[in-house]
């Protein structure tokens, strides 16, 4: 299990209300967030592991807040 603490860039926000209004499904979300997190948790805004992956499944807990 790995547990993830990471601010993401208000564009993700509303990419994620523009996808929800337009009827995405959480599958859809989902790919959101893993393209995000994979983009900021992972490869450190570019900084490393180029060409990784992301597939964020199995989620057991999610906790969001917009500030």
């Amino acid at each position: 299990m790995r547990w993830i603490t990471q601010d993401l860039p208000g564009e993700v926000a509303r990419e994620l209300f523009a996808a929800r209004d337009a009827g995405a499904g959480e599958q859809q979300q989902t790919v959101i967030l893993a393209r995000a997190l994979g983009h900021t948790y992972f490869r450190e805004w570019g900084r490393r592991a180029h060409g990784l992956h992301i597939a964020f499944s199995d989620i057991e807990f999610a906790d969001f807040s917009i500030g």
